[in-house]
Order: C-alpha cells, then structure tokens, then sequence
C-alpha cells in the first residue's frame, strides 16, 4: 500500500474521540514518614473492610468510553528504546484482525501473562495509571515482568476503547526504554481504530527509534489532529522520501516563514533529511550549541540522518533513555558501551544481550583482542580458561564499582551460568547465586546448593538466604537468625528478606511476627488495599501496573512493605515465578552499597 493511501484511510478516523486517564485525589502526608513513591490519592488509608471496595476505592466505572490524558508535543524531551532495523510494513496485516479480538503481540507460547490479565477491572483507572507511571521503575523483574503483560493479546479493561489503550500501553512502554516492543503493540492495531490518542504515540515510537519511515502512513493526520509542528515537519520529510521534492520544498519554505513556529536548528535537521531524500537543495550546517538539550525529534531524525548526537546531552531524553540508546546503531560505540549496564537494570536489556553488547562495542588493541584487566578482557577471562579463574573473574566484574552494582551482577550472569558448580568453587558461590537470579536463572542458582556445604559461613549464609527466596528452599525463623548473624546483613537488607519471606507466604506466625515487627514498617493505604484487591482477583495485569505505581524512584527509597505487597499479590494471582525474582532482587540490592 503507498504512503498516499495509508493517509488516506488514517484521515478516516480523525474525529475518533480521546480518552483521558483519572485524576487521583491529593492526600496529606506525615512529616516524620520515610519519601513515598507513590502518586497522589494512594497514600490515604483503605476503604472500611466491611464494603468490598473496587479497585480504587471511592471512584466508580465510567459511564462511556474515556478520554486519554494529554501528552506533551513530541518536540518535547520525552523517552524509548530504538532498534537498529526497521520493521516489515505494519499496515499489511493490520486490516485482518477480526473486531474484538484482543490486540497485543504476545500469545501463551511467547510468555502471555494469561487470559484473565486485565479481567473485571476498570479501564479508565489503568490508562491514568500508566499514564502516570514514569521511569525508572525501581526493580528490574516488575518492569521486565509489566512489559509482557503490557504486551500480551489477552482481553482489556472495560470502560476503554482499543486506540486509547493501545496508545496508554505503547506510552508505558517507552518510559519503560522498550521502544521495540511499543512499536510491535502499535503496529498490531488495525488504522481505523486509532485515536488521536494512539496517533501521539505512534509518533513517539517512530521518533524514539529514530524510524523516519514510520511517521509516514500517519502524518497527514497527525497534522489534522495536532497544532504540533513535529507534523508538518514529518510531513515535508516523508514527501521528500516519497519522491515529491515540491510538497517537501513547500512545506520547509512555509515552516521557516512562520517566524518563531520551529527551531532553526530543528528545521534545518528537517531540510538535512529533505536532501538526503533526493530533494533539490543545500542542507545548511548544523550546529549542536543551537540547540538546548535533546528533544525525541531531534534524537530521532538526527540518528536517521546520520548526524552525530552528542553522548552528553542523551540523558536529556530523560531516565529510560539508556534502554534505546544502546540499541541505537547510529550512536557512537562508546556512548553505547557506557550505557549497557544502566539499560540491564531497567529490564531494556537481557543478561545475555549485556555480555553480546560489551565485546562488540568495548575498543580492541592493535592485535584485536582486548586488553588485560578491561572491562571486556575481564568477561573474556570469565568465560575462558580454568573454572577458578573464571569465578574469579566473575567475582572481580561484580565487585566493580563503576555505576549501579547490579547491573555488574547482570554483566556476569552469563559466564556465572556456563560455570559448572563445583566444591572447590564454594566460596564463589555467593555471587554466582546472586548473579544467576539478577538474570532470572533459577534453575541453574539452585544447582549451586550442594557445594555450600564447603563454603565459608558468610558465603553459605548469604548463598542459602537467597536461594529461599529466590527458588524456594525451606528458611525457618531460627534459620533467618542464622542468616542474620552469619551474613552480616545490613538492616535494611533483613527487613527486605523478612518483607520477601512474608509476601511468599514463608514467614507467617509464631517467631516470624516478632522478627518482622521489629524490621518492618506496615503500610496501609489505597494503594495496599488495591493491590491486594487485584492479587485476590488474580488480575495480574492491574497487581503489575499498580507495582510499578509503588516503585517509582530508586531502591533506596523503596519501603520493605511494598515488597512485600507486591509479592504476596503476584503470589496470590499464581505468579510465582516472578515474585520470587522481584524479592531476590530486593535482598540483593539492600544488600549492595549505594550507588556512587
């Protein structure tokens, strides 16, 4: 189908309604308690127990279909992930999808998070929510574990139309770094069900990996939708790309007559693109000082045109930048290269995928190979040679101290599961276990529990706590003392435990009570009584979205009873799989030292 066409049937739907997320009342908050991390309305405490309250107590389902919240100008800073390879035309496959039928990508083979995701639940509450959730989410296995959920082909809400709901869960998933994965949901919605809602992101997905081409079947009406320049600007270069170097002149000339409509800098980027394209003309110079920090357009169309993007200013895409950033071939390597750790802890990137990225982008000497000691030397050292000089090299790449220690973990968790356990490795065995679960490797972390018999106390100590946890060996509460002594576990990291065992349903009763009295400040407000509400649900979908709602900023900030939540709702809806990853995640991370 030609560009001209696919304008045609997008302009059809211009006057599809918008739909708007819910508005969550503002609550007081005490002084003296820790920061929360939740939104306003959360913290105020639940419903009565007496009256069964839906999932946000005090709202009621809309009477007709919502309105989505307003997004800011895609020439606005913004965030996604960008893939180096364009995808096959969308629009092939869009027209047989049956009215009805769930849109998503994944299926229960691909990792589907079930039928009944989403069941019962209000539509208009989870758009306002994930349109509210901002990156990063704090632990890695919710956001990885929301991603799947964002894109399974499984029943919505209710209360909500496809375009908004696509559009709320595409928007998520860029400010979660996975732009790939926002692009695939977009392009499984068929063209005639967008809204202007799902227009604004189809548009931010296409910026965020840097997919000029994408923009095309939807900027005619993009431009009939919005009073965002982006638009027009998207307009003239897809002209261009379509061989119409008189519309494309046109629209440049007329952009550049509206004095004060678009950035000079930014129109001239537009032009750079004309040109490339096999339009008449000159592109005029560019020059990075014109510019204030980095918006979506700029890192899109500059990437797609082949201008350089200078390493400092991509934070200014704001925090899930590194996710797309790395994925990106049309950023320098080295940018790359220091942002794979960051993209790991974010759920953008797979252990595997951080080991691949290190040895493809880390410089090689005259010879090359990578030098002794450096960061890729290290890795090639732990997957090569005799087995202790590979556990040795494991230990010495979680040990570094460049950035986020857990994303040093995920950095070895690769070789850490081609390394055979092993009695005479015992005494590795700690981090091993730690890095095997930072990867979601449970079956080979449990492999390592023989050989802890000859580990040193602390390391047994450490190794057992986290394999309860993580892959459900038996604790005791006098084992826990143990733990605690022998370990040397900081506080926080026993609350974490103590909040991990009790959500997994392993510290209930008896000495636990005590134990986690002393340890663990209880939380009771909007937010438990509805996460709880959609774990007895088994709404796994709304447990996930509302995580993430209580997880937002770093681990330091997070409350051990949210943990806790959080775990006992996946539990409670039969994932507990995933539970257990998010509460190894938690005692591993309060147990490491804060970031530098």
């Amino acid at each position: 189908m030609a560009w001209a066409s696919k304008r045609a049937v997008g302009a059809a739907v211009a006057g599809v309604a918008l739909a708007a997320g819910l508005v969550l009342p503002v609550a007081g908050q005490d002084r003296d308690a820790p920061k929360s991390l939740l939104p306003p309305g959360f913290e105020t405490p639940p419903a009565p127990a007496a009256a069964p309250a839906p999932l946000l107590p005090g709202a009621t389902p809309p009477a007709e279909a919502p309105a989505a919240t307003e997004a800011p100008p895609l020439l606005a800073p913004g965030a996604g992930e960008p893939t180096a390879a364009p995808p096959p035309d969308p629009f092939a496959q869009r027209a047989t999808l049956p009215p009805g039928a769930p849109i998503g990508v994944l299926d229960a083979a691909s990792g589907a998070v079930g039928e009944t995701a989403f069941a019962g639940s209000n539509g208009r509450f989870l758009a306002g929510l994930a349109n509210r959730i901002a990156a990063p989410v704090a632990s890695r296995w919710v956001a990885i574990t929301l991603g799947r959920a964002l894109l399974s082909k499984v029943p919505g809400p209710s209360g909500i139309g496809d375009g908004d709901w696509v559009a709320a869960r595409a928007g998520l998933l860029l400010r979660l770094g996975a732009v790939s994965a926002a692009r695939r949901l977009v392009d499984a919605l068929p063209i005639e069900r967008y809204t202007p809602a799902t227009y604004r992101a189809a548009g931010a997905v296409s910026l965020a990996a840097a997919d000029l081409a994408g923009l095309c079947p939807i900027a005619a009406t993009g431009r009939a939708l919005s009073e965002d320049p982006m638009w027009d600007l998207a307009w003239g270069m897809c002209a261009a790309m379509d061989g119409d170097d008189i519309t494309a002149a046109g629209v440049i000339d007329a952009l550049r007559a509206r004095r004060g409509a678009v950035a000079p800098f930014d129109l001239r980027l537009a032009q750079r693109v004309v040109v490339l394209a096999g339009g008449a003309g000159r592109a005029e110079g560019l020059n990075w000082a014109e510019a204030e920090g980095l918006t979506p357009y700029q890192y899109g169309v500059a990437s797609a045109a082949g201008v350089t993007v200078p390493a400092d200013r991509l934070a200014a895409l704001g925090p899930a930048h590194a996710g797309w950033v790395v994925r990106n071939a049309g950023i320098a390597p080295a940018a790359r290269l220091a942002l794979l750790r960051q993209a790991a802890i974010t759920g953008s990137l797979s252990a595997e995928e951080l080991a691949s990225a290190v040895a493809a982008l880390a410089p090689a000497d005259a010879s090359g190979g990578f030098p002794a000691g450096s960061r890729a030397g290290r890795l090639r050292d732990a997957f090569t040679g005799a087995a202790s000089d590979r556990a040795a090299a494991i230990a010495a790449i979680a040990a570094d101290g460049d950035g986020d220690p857990y994303g040093a973990l995920l950095e070895a968790a690769t070789a850490a599961a081609a390394l055979k356990p092993s009695t005479a490795l015992a005494d590795r065995a700690d981090v091993i276990v730690a890095a095997l679960l930072a990867a979601g490797n449970s079956a080979a972390a449990r492999r390592w529990a023989p050989v802890l018999a000859d580990a040193g106390d602390a390391v047994r100590a450490r190794a057992q706590g986290l394999l309860a946890i993580g892959t459900g060996t038996a604790m005791t509460a006098s084992d826990f003392r143990d733990w605690r002594s022998d370990s040397d576990a900081a506080p926080r990291a026993q609350a974490m435990m103590l909040a991990a065992l009790s959500g997994l349903g392993q510290a209930r009763g008896g000495d636990w009570d005590g134990l986690k009295a002393d340890a663990i400040r209880p939380v009771a407000n909007r937010w438990t009584a509805a996460i709880t509400a959609a774990g007895r649900r088994r709404a796994v979908g709304d447990v996930l979205m509302l995580a993430a709602t209580g997880l937002q900023g770093g681990w330091a900030d997070v409350p051990p009873a949210h943990v806790e939540a959080i775990v006992a709702a996946l539990v409670a809806c039969g994932r507990s799989g995933e539970a257990r990853l998010i509460a190894a995640e938690a005692v591993t991370r309060a147990s490491q030292p804060p970031r530098a």
